[in-house]
Formats: C-alpha cells, structure tokens, sequence
C-alpha cells in the first residue's frame, strides 16, 4: 500500500472538501483486509476523507461512497484511481454517444460490473459507468474485483473481465460498447425490471412510483408477484403496500396478479398465502369465491382460515 501513498495524497490535496467513504463489514477474513485498506485511504488522506465502518448483513464486505456507488475491491493502482475517481464525485463530460440514453434513463438500473486489475479494458470501461452513475442517480452501480471474490464470479458466470450485468440477466463481457449497452438499458419497459431491481425501489419509499408504472402499464407485473410469493414478510411489504394503493384505481390488476398467485398456492409459503387471500379479498373480484372456498374445504391452518373467511366476507358484502 505505501507505494499508492503518493496517489492518494495527490487525490486529497486536490479535493476542496471532505468526503465519506463507508465500508461494510462482514467479519470476513477479506473484510478485514478491507478494513485495514480503508483506514490506510483515511490515514493517508487525512481530513479530506472521513472513513465510517457499519457492520453488515449482506454476504459480502464493500465500500459505499456518497453516491451510492459500490466498490466490492481491494484496490490495486488502477482500481484505486477508479475508487478516488468516484469518491471525488466531480465526473468527466458524459461522450456524446452517452448522453441520450442517459437523458432518457428514468427507471433504476442495477449494473455489476466485474474487473481485474491486470484487464487492459476495464479501467475505461468502468470509467464511463462510473460518470454514468454519478450524473444519474437511477443508475445503481456495483464494481466486483472478480479475483478478489472468485466465488461470486463463479455464481454470476462470470468468465472474463470486464463483464457488465445489468438487472441480474443481460450482460456484456470483453471490450465492449458502453453506449449500445446503455441504449439497451434506457430502452428497457417497466415490466421488464427484475424483481430486485422492484424490491430495491420499494425499500427507498418509491411504493407510490411502482404503482404508477404498474397502473400506466394497465397489467401486471410478474416482478411483483414473485415479491408477493416470497416467504419473507419484509420482502412482501412493499408489494403490499403497491397492491393495496392499486385497489382503488385498478382492482383488475390486483384481480389478475391474486389469481396467478392462487392458481399457484400449493408452492407458496402459508404466510405469503395468507397475504395473496387477503389481496384477492381487496380485490372486490367476486370471481375469487370459488377459489377460496375450495382452499377452505382443503387443509389449511387457522391463520389461512381466518384469511380465507375475512377475503370472503368482503367479497360477498361487495358482491351485488
């Protein structure tokens, strides 16, 4: 690391004020040598930048900048220069190529991008995505050091550095055009996003937001379901909240979304059937009666009865 000193003090004298760094720990072997990096950046740039250590849930220890960008690293030189780059949050001119897809980006786009620090191509590539991010702030950006975490390369099917995922699916690998993934990106309809992409909005307070593009789309979304089905509550909550605010507006797609879910019960969670009663209940869709009083003769514990009775009642009181 002393050898990077001089780039870093370089970096902090340049800065015109402080800036935050936090590092998200995991207890990890290599979350210490995170750690160890990270108080070597604060050491070394002093006041200029302010590192805060916040233990973590997730799987896997990151630096986070103000942003919002992060960096899964343990920087070499070149990944150092793109980390410094993002800390400073002053960003480069967007290349002309860059600058209509990124005007007309207005969904939340979560981009991975895994590097190397021997890749000839990475460190420009993930230049451009790092100015991409810090001029908007709907694109979600993660960089991976793919030797750093070989078994998460591994998992993602990551071969070759640099490899950009975007919403868990698409991805572009070797020294490709930035500007044509992008245009893929900008060009992507709401009902395409991932579920984690969904469930990242509604974990910001953008609940109002799904909706909106669930009720211009005037269908369902499966990304919502599949949050509908999940066995936790806290990752059912915000698809909830999105049902119950479409009720009033467009109860045919609370409709459509509770049947599919219905048609599906044997494999869901009894908590999460319990919500996908309640939700075809909130419906008003009497169409839904038979469904539920099949689910009624069948075995099902008290808390799905109770559900089942409840969703019944409101459909009879609603039914003409």
């Amino acid at each position: 690391m002393a050898d990077t000193a001089p780039i870093v003090q370089s970096w902090a004298d340049a800065l015109d004020a402080p800036v935050a760094l936090t590092l998200h720990t995991t207890g990890s072997a290599t979350s210490d040598e995170m750690t160890r990096f990270g108080e070597f950046l604060a050491d070394t740039a002093g006041p200029k930048l302010v590192l805060t250590l916040k233990k973590s849930d997730a799987p896997l220890p990151f630096f986070e900048t103000e942003k919002g960008l992060k960096f899964f690293t343990l920087p070499g030189a070149k990944i150092l220069d793109l980390l410094l780059y993002a800390l400073k949050a002053t960003p480069d001119a967007v290349p002309a190529p860059l600058a209509a897809p990124l005007q007309r980006l207005e969904l939340p786009a979560t981009l991975d991008l895994f590097v190397a620090e021997f890749c000839p191509y990475c460190p420009a590539i993930a230049r451009q995505l790092i100015t991409l991010a810090l001029g908007n702030p709907n694109v979600r950006l993660s960089v991976y050091d793919g030797s750093l975490f070989p078994e998460e390369a591994d998992k993602r099917g990551v071969l070759a550095a640099p490899t950009l995922i975007y919403d868990g699916d698409m991805r572009w690998s070797g020294q490709f055009d930035v500007a044509s993934a992008m245009e893929f990106v900008a060009g992507r309809s709401p009902e395409e996003l991932s579920p984690d992409a969904i469930r990242a909005l509604l974990e910001e307070g953008e609940a109002a937001r799904v909706t909106a593009m669930v009720a211009r789309a005037d269908k369902p979304f499966a990304s919502l379901s599949a949050l509908l089905a999940h066995e936790k509550w806290s990752v059912r909550l915000g698809a909830m909240v999105v049902m119950e605010e479409l009720a009033e507006s467009h109860p045919a797609i609370v409709s459509k979304t509770a049947a599919t879910l219905l048609a599906g019960r044997a494999s869901l969670d009894p908590s999460a059937l319990g919500d996908i009663i309640y939700i075809a209940g909130l419906s008003g869709d009497a169409a839904h009666l038979s469904t539920l009083n099949d689910i009624l003769e069948g075995p099902c514990d008290d808390a799905v009865r109770e559900a089942v009775e409840e969703a019944m009642d409101t459909l009879v009181i609603k039914e003409p």
